[in-house]
């Protein structure tokens, strides 16, 4: 009869008792659960935040396993994010759940239109059917690129001559254009226009529409308004109207001004007498001929 070495039998003894914990942690359901940035549809890559630099992100779980099972959550968030969502999660055994990350507080007009970060997701499963893990380290991640959205926001500012312009004369109106979003900008025309027909504008300074502004820049121009001979509205309203095109879109953006515009002042001499008409007003030809007449009657006497 052969007789086993009692090392053997002490080896063989120590495996035994060992193999419950082993199977515990490490059988064949441990780490079949996983995390991924998307939804049941499937994997999301790339989110962007809006305007107002808020995103929700949702992330899948799922666990094959027969038993429940509880995550614990790290998040990481590029821009200076604010994040909120689950500090952890059950999922019950051969289901799956999806919970939603929000991001607060990104600021896109401090970063560069298309610009990306990655937002990265731990779990860590801390219990299997409420029982604390015996072995940390059961864990999975999923990572997001987040990007920055383009953003288009022109501010145009026109700015007219704050004292009234005499017909037949001509004064200066003030453009300006800031790129008061993320992305550098230029105009694609630059329309002036007035519900007062008989001005004239002219650009007189280098062409909005021919430069582009980087973000944060400014551009001004100086226009040249003439008022002719025969204007005689007293309050004409002055647009300017700046056009943007965009590969995807175009989109106008205009400011107004009131000009205060005064009729035309002619004199008329009569032997020595000088007096100021303004045409063609009939009250004003009335009031001049009344002091042509008293003029005469004076002279008469």
């Amino acid at each position: 009869m052969r007789v086993v070495p009692a090392y053997v039998i002490v080896v063989t003894l120590l495996v035994l008792i060992g193999s419950p914990i082993a199977l515990a942690d490490h059988s064949p359901t441990h780490s079949r659960w996983s995390i991924e940035a998307g939804d049941a549809e499937g994997e999301t890559e790339v989110l962007a935040v809006d305007n107002n630099g808020r995103l929700n992100i949702p992330l899948f779980i799922v666990n094959e396993n027969l038993i429940s099972i509880t995550i614990e959550f790290e998040f990481t968030a590029p821009f200076d994010a604010t994040v909120s969502g689950p500090q952890s999660a059950t999922i019950q055994g051969s289901s799956s759940q999806e919970i939603i990350v929000m991001l607060s507080n990104v600021n896109p007009f401090e970063h560069t239109a298309g610009s990306t970060g990655e937002f990265e997701a731990v779990g860590t499963v801390t219990s299997r059917q409420g029982l604390p893990v015996s072995v940390p380290g059961d864990s999975d991640s999923t990572t997001i690129d987040i990007e920055i959205p383009l953003i288009h926001n022109p501010i145009v500012d026109l700015k007219g001559p704050e004292n009234t312009i005499q017909a037949g004369q001509s004064s200066t109106l003030e453009v300006s254009v800031s790129n008061y979003g993320n992305v550098n900008e230029q105009a694609s025309r630059v329309t002036i226009s007035s519900n007062c027909p008989l001005l004239t504008f002219t650009e007189k300074s280098p062409k909005i529409a021919d430069q582009i502004m980087a973000i944060g820049v400014t551009l001004v121009s100086e226009i040249s308004v003439e008022v002719t001979e025969g204007q005689t509205t007293n309050a004409c309203n002055v647009v300017v109207e700046v056009l943007f095109t965009w590969p995807d879109d175009s989109q106008s953006y205009s400011d107004s001004v009131k000009v205060n515009v005064a009729e035309m002042e002619i004199e008329v001499e009569e032997e020595g007498l000088a007096v100021n008409k303004n045409l063609p007003a009939p009250g004003a030809l009335s009031g001049i001929i009344v002091t042509l007449i008293a003029a005469i009657l004076r002279r008469s006497e």
